[in-house]
């Protein structure tokens, strides 16, 4: 196998249509890697369910999509999964995984999200001779509830060729947890694409002013307001509750007339967010947009003044990346890795300190200089130090060490 093109095939129980971080950050990271000439084919393998576990059997069994990714699709029996976990607890078919293994035939394997098991233990079964095998876990701490997990994890992290874990906080997690050897594991983190010249602006329906004018371009606009942006899933982990509750106590020091806007699906708490929001009478400041696409994204991301997000954990956080990639800094609290990674374009208060956030809110909100500088901090260090070229190329040595050493073993 020395020499060897590269065949990718990751693993993610939910794929296209559904795009979360974790599947954003497996798209981003394909595009880039196939751009290799030591790279001869990219793969997904999911299954036929969008999150959180909904059933889609009319998804196709293959699709190949116009960037050339081979996409590879498992029904589950039954179709509908017990409400217990993030993944569908459901039977796949083992053969069925190594009918789709034997088609792709890759020779590099790689499991991202520490949650599918099942995928994960028949792919390293059915390939575990052909095949070098890739960890990227994206680790949470696991309640007592689920500590069924640390076997089953651990066991996958000790058989495997590498571990990567996205932050230094998270390897020390990963290796207490999952039993792993040190030699065995390395971190790296995701990254953010970076931002188009003159990005689409989102749909004109469901905004106020112009797309083009930032209020920051000039420190704002007379008469424009200024845009704070949440990306994430209408629920509970995301915060959006508690944001609003920051936001209704520091809005009335704001000295400029300021929107809020929450993009994302529906996770349990759409309608309840939704009431809050007409209850304190905000319907005339606070948008929600729902899910958008791709393109509507980025113009959220490139329009918004201030990206402000407070949810219970990160284990990365790509949409603080994605933000600060088109010079929107960033305000969110002291939990995951935040503190770790977010060390330039972001103000960090403490967790989930009510009266820090809404101090800090209401400066960033009427500083116009000091929102300027951290915008430019922001781009400046996320182009530097976490785009998704950078990220593709350390995966793809990856890739490449694992195969010499056991091309060496062999």
């Amino acid at each position: 196998m020395t020499g060897a093109p590269l065949r990718v095939l990751f693993l993610t129980p939910y794929f296209r249509p559904y795009l979360g971080g974790i599947e954003r950050a497996i798209e981003q990271l394909t595009f880039q890697i196939q751009k290799s000439q030591n790279v001869e084919a990219v793969g997904v393998l999911t299954t036929k369910y969008s999150f959180p576990r909904i059933p889609q059997p009319q998804w196709a069994d293959r699709e190949t999509t116009p960037e050339g990714i081979s996409i590879y699709r498992l029904a589950g029996f039954p179709r509908r999964s017990i409400p217990l976990y993030s993944c569908p607890l459901v039977w796949f078919s083992p053969w069925q995984i190594n009918r789709y293994l034997k088609e792709f035939n890759p020779n590099v394997v790689h499991f991202v999200g520490d949650g599918w098991f099942w995928g994960h233990f028949w792919t390293w079964f059915w390939f575990r001779r052909r095949a070098r095998f890739v960890f990227t876990p994206s680790y949470h701490s696991l309640p007592l509830s689920r500590w069924w997990l640390r076997p089953i994890n651990g066991f996958i992290c000790n058989v495997i060729d590498q571990v990567i874990a996205l932050t230094r906080m998270e390897s020390q997690l990963v290796r207490r947890a999952y039993w792993v050897p040190s030699r065995k594991l390395a971190i790296i983190g995701w990254g953010a694409p970076a931002p188009a010249i003159n990005p689409a602006p989102p749909d004109e329906s469901e905004a106020h002013d112009s797309p083009s004018a930032r209020g920051d371009a000039n420190g704002g606009q007379p008469g424009e307001p200024l845009t704070i942006l949440c990306v994430g899933r209408l629920g509970q982990h995301k915060g959006q509750e508690w944001l609003l509750g920051v936001y209704q106590q520091a809005r009335s020091s704001f000295e400029r007339s300021v929107r809020l806007v929450l993009v994302g699906r529906d996770e349990g708490d759409e309608a309840k967010i939704a009431r809050l929001i007409r209850d304190t009478g905000l319907e005339a400041e606070v948008a929600m947009v729902g899910e958008v696409s791709d393109e509507d994204l980025i113009g959220w991301y490139a329009r918004a003044d201030l990206f402000v997000l407070f949810s219970q954990y990160e284990a990365f956080g790509l949409v603080f990346f994605e933000a600060m990639a088109h010079a929107t800094p960033v305000l969110t609290h002291d939990v995951g890795a935040n503190r770790e990674l977010l060390t330039r374009g972001a103000v960090v208060v403490p967790k989930f300190d009510h009266g820090e956030a809404v101090a800090q809110l209401v400066r960033l909100v009427n500083d116009a200089g000091y929102r300027r500088q951290l915008s430019q901090d922001a781009q400046d260090y996320v182009l530097a130090e976490f785009t998704w070229p950078a990220v593709a190329q350390k995966y793809i040595e990856v890739y490449s060490a694992t195969a010499a050493q056991r091309d060496g073993e062999a």
